[in-house]
Formats: C-alpha cells, structure tokens, sequence
C-alpha cells in the first residue's frame, strides 16, 4: 500500500512552443521506487546531507504568463543569421539548428523577462556584429588543472536577479543590446594528463554554433553581459565533477559565476539523481531540464526542455483537433513496475481505448528499436503512434525531465503529466494549463477518471495549443 504523499506544486503553466527532449537515456539506479527517489532527491536539495525520508511540502507560486509577447520575440529573434561565430564540427541540419535557436532565443528571454528587465530596461532587439572569425577544434590549447586548483561553491540557492546578476556588465553596448560572449575551447587535463571530459558532445556544439550564429553574440569579452563556456555539462553522467568545476574557476571572468550561463539537460547521477547539476557552480545562471521545485530558482534560472532527436527527425502531419483512437496511451519503456502495474491496470478496466505500449523484443534484425514500440506481439512506428491519442502519459523516470515530453508535443499529444515538484520548461513565462494535465503522483491509479472530466470542447483547444506551438 503506498503512503499518501502531497506535494505543493508550482502554477502549472503551458508551452508547446517546440519540442524537447533528451541528450540520451537515464540510467536507472539503486532506488526501490520513483516515489522513495522523490523523496530522497527533496530530502538531498533541501538540506544537502544524507537521504532520509523526511516529508517535503512547500507552496509555490507561477508568475503570470506572458504568451503572445514570448512568441514575438522569438520570431525576432529566429529571423536572421549570420555564418560566423564558432564552427566546431559540421554544421547543423537545418531542423536542429532551429531547435537550438528557438532554444536560446527563449532561454535569453526567460532570463530577461524573469529578471534583468527589473532592474535594467533594455533593449534585446537584434544586431549585427560584424568581423568575428569561426573557431575550430583544430588546434585546442591544452590547460592543465593542479590538483589544488580552487574549486567554486556549490550553487547558491538563494540567487535571484537583484543579488547574484551583475546588470552593469550589460550597459556596453551600442542601443544596449544584450550580448553573449563564447569561451575559446580549450582542452583541460589533470595532473596526469588525463582529459577532464570528453569530446564535446554533438548536442552542445550545435548549441553553441546557434548562439555564435544569432545577433547577440559577440567575439568582445568586455561587450559581454552574459558568458557561455565551452566546457560541455549538458549530460552529467560522463562528467568528472570536481575537475569540471576547477575548469569552470578558471575562466578569464568567471567571479563566482556572475553572469555565467551553464546549460544541463541531465542532471544528478545515481543513486540519487539530484534534480540540478551536480557540478559546484557558485552564482552561475543553469539553464536545465529536470528541475524541481527545491533546486530551482524562481526568476533566476531557466528550466529547458529535454532534447528529443525524434523530435527534429521524424516529420508528423498535423492531424485536426477531436477524439482519436485511443483516449490515453503510454509509449515510454523505462517504467518502474508500480507505475506499469497502475497503466496496465487502467488498461484492463478500460480496454481499447487505453494502449500501454513497451519495448519490442520480437523485431527484425535491422529495425531501430528505437522507433518501435510493442502491445505484446502489435508492433507500432514510434513517435507516429503518438499521433493516434487524444492524453499521452508523460512519466517521471530516475530524472524529473523526461525525452517523451518533446514526442507528445511534436505529435499533437496532449502530455499528462506524472512527476511531482516537476518545474515545467518556461513555466515562468508560458502557460502550461492551456496545453497539459498533471496528476500527482499518489493519483495515477484515478487518472483516466480525471481526464474524463475534462469537456470535449476544452480537450480540443488543448489539441490545438500543443501542435500549434511545435
């Protein structure tokens, strides 16, 4: 029998302005169940000491969303780019790099419309900055990190805009234009000589060549207001955190962190799986997927979507809003057995019109299984299915940030949300009831009940809020 447990959630606020998704799956770990990894990752964020199951409640409240003027300025800011900046490996397909534009554009403008604009009315109109010469991983300088090299304070919790941004770093420019300065990459080693990362991953690269590519880059560290390294952290598992975090003390302007914007989409690591990176970043903004309502910092960091490649690499027709095939269906496959028995028992009560999909095990030598998924022996083209429900169950795993959030929205799916204290991405500037259901948790078992509740007339206006915005 589970235990009763109420979390207080954020306003649940709704975008469906593009897909996201992820780096690449989560391991799985040590944990009994998704529910005692909740409370062990609060318990983790909160107090920064040995798990215990210690009861988490906390009221949150959303900022009002402001829609209309987000989807402008991402138009503005999407409209023009410019071959220069940072060309690391191949350029970008073109569906990727809009991806990572939309991305930044709405990141930069998270940041501002959640805080710089209190204290610095400018403009984030777009310019040209003529003259900066591409980079090239071809000869990288090698950085070597001493063992004792300082190391930055784990994230402040407390930052917001008015203690931890610098706002006087942001007035150098011609018309005040916001402007983001790159890191050379560099190759840091330790004492050994051992590569403190990997190469940089294709994900982070093509991030970078968006930023490099749009109006607001500059090759100017002293134009900068805000700071990108090229020091990978989107994906924590393959991270060494205290050379990582050396590396990051090293740079040229790093103080603390002031200004110094880090992107991560997988955070924590097993056992745990903390909700934000684990990396010690001191006063550095983090634009993450997988936040929750512990680590995140209202008005100061950005919670992003999670990056799908199934999201930019397979084109799904729009289909008209009104009933499907199936009412609500689950097509995730890392499922822990309580959930999947709770989906399986809906299944059984409901019949046809609830469709709980797994992975294939009976496919042809040859198929990607990624693009399959099984009903015992009824073999489905994945994301397409998606296509085929009106509710898709979006599900916590051993990360909060989930790659099928990205599936469902490209699909015209509308996502049921499971994942308690989940920050939802942009939820401070986009809304998020327009275009999703979340259900707690200890709830599951009443879900299909409570979307049946909803009238058709406003399950229709949700189908076209989500695939609108894709």
């Amino acid at each position: 029998m589970r235990s009763a447990r109420r979390v207080s959630r954020r306003e649940l606020e709704a975008c469906a302005a593009f897909p996201a998704g992820s780096c690449g799956p989560g391991a799985g770990g040590g944990l009994q169940s998704p529910r005692d990894h909740t409370r062990a990752a609060v318990a983790r964020d909160r107090l920064q000491e040995p798990v215990t199951e210690r009861g988490a409640e906390r009221e949150a409240t959303g900022s009002e969303a402001c829609e209309e003027a987000v989807i402008c300025a991402i138009m503005c800011a999407s409209v023009k780019y410019n071959i220069r900046g940072p060309a690391l490996i191949p350029r970008m397909k073109t569906k990727h790099r809009f991806y990572y534009v939309t991305l930044f554009s709405i990141v930069l403008l998270g940041l501002i419309a959640t805080g710089v604009f209190q204290f610095w009315p400018h403009s984030i109109e777009s310019s040209s900055d003529g003259g900066v010469e591409k980079r090239s991983i071809r000869e990288v300088p090698v950085v070597r990190l001493p063992a004792a090299s300082p190391i930055p304070e784990r994230g402040d919790l407390s930052c917001r805009m008015h203690t931890c941004f610098d706002v006087y770093r942001c007035g150098f420019n011609p018309k005040n234009k916001i402007k983001v300065y790159i890191y050379p990459l560099k190759k840091y080693v330790d004492d050994a000589g051992v590569p403190v990362s990997s190469t940089i991953s294709r994900e982070y690269n093509e991030l970078l060549t968006a930023i490099s590519d749009s109006d607001y880059y500059t090759d100017d560290i002293s134009r900068a207001c805000l700071f990108v390294p090229s020091i990978d952290v989107l994906n924590q598992n393959p991270l060494r955190i205290k050379e990582t975090a050396q590396a990051l003390a090293q740079l040229s302007r790093w103080d603390r962190g002031t200004n110094h914007l880090l992107f991560n989409m997988l955070p924590g690591g097993p056992p745990d799986y903390n909700t934000a990176l684990d990396v010690p970043r001191d006063r550095a903004l983090l634009a993450g997927g997988g936040f929750s309502t512990w680590t995140y910092r209202q008005g100061y960091d950005v919670s992003i979507p999670v990056f799908s490649p199934l999201s930019t690499e397979v084109v799904l027709p729009e289909k008209a809003p009104g009933p499907r095939r199936y009412f609500l269906l689950s097509s995730q496959m890392a499922i822990h057995p309580e959930y999947r028995e709770d989906l399986e028992a809906l299944q059984a009560k409901h019949k046809e019109s609830v469709l709980v999909l797994d992975k294939c095990t009976n496919l042809s030598e040859g198929v990607l299984s990624v693009r399959k998924r099984c009903h015992h022996h009824q073999v489905f083209d994945y994301p397409q299915v998606l296509q085929e429900a009106t509710f898709c169950v979006v599900l916590r795993g051993a990360r909060l940030g989930q790659a099928v959030l990205s599936d469902v929205l490209q699909a015209g799916c509308v996502p049921v949300v499971i994942a308690d204290s989940y920050i939802l991405p942009f939820s401070e500037v986009l809304d998020w009831k327009r275009a999703s259901v979340v259900v707690p948790e200890e709830k599951m078992s009443d879900m299909y009940s409570i979307l049946q509740n909803i009238p058709q007339r406003q399950i229709e206006e949700m189908q076209r809020q989500v695939r609108g915005r894709c």
